[in-house]
């Protein structure tokens, strides 16, 4: 029975190298279809200040509005010149992401293609393309962007270290890649600076002399410090200072973040390739190399192995790195384990089989496999986003759309409340407010929803309302739920100060509520 599944994997590893630029061109134009497609649904709240940065109409405006969010200016300048090419649409505000997720496919696939071979370097980008990093693939957000310099780092950084090529423009690909990641998130630094210092130790032992062009060549890249690090600085003091000072904050890195693969990495491929490995073992001979798809070296240097780990090992690191530095971290921020782990596993595998014709085989077995089944889940959401009109719980309520009277309406959920207000109809946006008080607030355990709320509200066009004073001229008003309690505690609250709340309507979660003052 082995040697059926045998016979399949040999014939599809060399089908694969055989028209190996066609089958990656599809995989990469396929996934940027249909993020294309995605990128039609409505922006959520991250994306809309992002949305609402981007589309200021000068940079010096845009520059000072960056620290009020959470990243460095790079980002908001690509989508913002998308949005003045394309319009103020949802797909022009992604698209950086878009292209710069595919970037990082073409990066991990040629890393490990030099080494590798076409299957292996095909099973590595198939990896990426699966985990759960893809989803920021059409996020209106700089982890894409971050993961495709880091990528471009790596490439470049691979070719650089040739004995005997010419340097140029390697060593001009990681000044550039170095750049661009610490232009793209504060934590890029640690994105390109961790793979490179690992493999660069590997390297400095087994040479025994310092590569100085590839030094000032980092150190290039590295001087887009001087620009981010003002904004790092105000975005510290206006978010940063208060998640450390809280103790109810509900991100807060601890050992269990470690958790955070399973987030980031498709755990399906991995297990695919070891079942089919193990059960077809006895369908090849030890040491027949027979039927080796042409191209495939046989060894890959300790220090590109050491560069992919330092990347890989990004999750435990940035645990340790938030812990010291902000006290907030979210899997996103060590997203580049996503393609170390993605590259390892393209130039582990050929440690693993009975030789090199049983590792390319089981590969090319387990793509299909493991592409078919993701192909098949994400037809069916294609079909469906073109199929109906894009909306999703971020913006569509059938509860607040049929909200009566013409009372305003406080939406309890600062998360909820930005796209809920853009993709309002004009009469319904005109009764849509968000109630702030900070100092409540900042007590509750995720409270930078409503900070970011109140800190870009001269960027943003939405209101909103400071608590007390809104409550003191409004004796009667709707109150929305959108039925995440750790984010409305407006509902309790009022509750608690005596307020009457008749249930109007009830969907799925959501709540609309009248809210009448003590003692009417």
């Amino acid at each position: 029975m082995a040697r059926i599944p045998a016979a399949l994997g040999v014939r599809g590893a060399s089908w694969i190298a055989q028209y190996e630029a066609g089958i990656v061109l599809a995989v990469v134009m396929g996934f940027v279809l249909a993020q294309f497609i995605r990128a039609r649904s409505p922006l959520w709240f991250d994306e809309m200040l992002t949305f609402y940065i981007a589309r200021l109409p000068s940079v010096s405006q845009m520059l000072r509005a960056v620290p009020t969010d959470t990243h460095p200016p790079l980002y908001y300048l690509l989508a913002g010149a998308c949005m003045r090419w394309l319009g103020e649409t949802e797909i022009a505000v992604r698209l950086p992401s878009i292209l710069a997720f595919a970037a990082a496919m073409l990066a991990t696939y040629f890393f490990v293609r030099r080494r590798c071979g076409a299957v292996l370097a095909l099973f590595a980008m198939l990896a990426l393309t699966t985990s759960g990093a893809a989803y920021y693939g059409h996020e209106a957000r700089p982890y894409a962007l971050l993961l495709g310099f880091a990528g471009l780092t790596m490439v470049s950084w691979q070719a650089a270290t040739e004995e005997g090529h010419n340097r140029i423009f390697p060593l001009a690909g990681v000044a550039i890649g170095v750049a661009g990641a610490i232009a793209s998130h504060y934590f890029g630094v640690f994105h390109v600076g961790v793979p490179l210092v690992c493999g660069e130790a590997f390297r400095l032992a087994k040479r025994r002399r310092l590569d100085f062009p590839l030094y000032c060549a980092c150190a290039a890249g590295l001087s887009m410090l001087a620009v981010t690090m003002p904004f790092a600085g105000e975005m510290h003091r206006i978010m940063v200072d208060y998640v450390q000072g809280s103790v109810a904050f509900w991100a807060k890195p601890q050992i269990g973040s470690i958790r955070s693969y399973g987030d980031l990495v498709n755990l399906g491929l991995p297990f695919c390739f070891l079942l089919l490995l193990w059960l077809t073992k006895s369908a090849f001979a030890p040491g027949d190399e027979s039927g080796r798809p042409a191209g495939d070296n046989l060894s890959v240097p300790a220090h590109e192995f050491a560069a992919a780990a330092g990347l890989a090992l990004l999750v435990p690191i940035m645990i340790g790195v938030t812990w010291l530095a902000t006290g907030y971290y979210l899997f996103r921020y060590a997203i580049g384990a996503a393609m170390g782990v993605a590259m390892l596993a393209g130039m582990a595998a050929p440690l693993l089989g009975r030789n090199r014709s049983h590792v390319t085989a089981v590969a090319s077995l387990s793509m299909v496999l493991v592409a078919l089944v993701f192909a098949g889940t994400k037809t069916k959401a294609v079909i469906r986003a073109i199929a109906n009109p894009p909306a999703d719980s971020w913006s569509a309520s059938s509860v607040l759309d049929a909200a009566p009277g013409g009372e305003p309406i406080v939406v309890a959920n600062a998360v909820t409340y930005l796209p809920k207000w853009k993709y309002a109809s004009p009469p319904l946006r005109e009764r849509l407010h968000y109630l702030a008080d900070w100092p409540f607030a900042v007590r509750q355990a995720d409270f930078l929803p409503e900070l970011s709320l109140i800190v870009t509200q001269q960027f943003t066009p939405s209101k909103v309302d400071d608590y007390r004073q809104f409550l003191s001229t409004h004796r009667r008003f709707l109150l929305y739920c959108a039925g995440q309690p750790s984010l409305e505690w407006t509902e309790g609250r009022l509750r608690a100060e005596g307020w009457t709340l008749h249930l109007l309507r009830s969907s799925e979660g959501e709540t609309l509520f009248l809210a009448e003052a003590p003692g009417r």
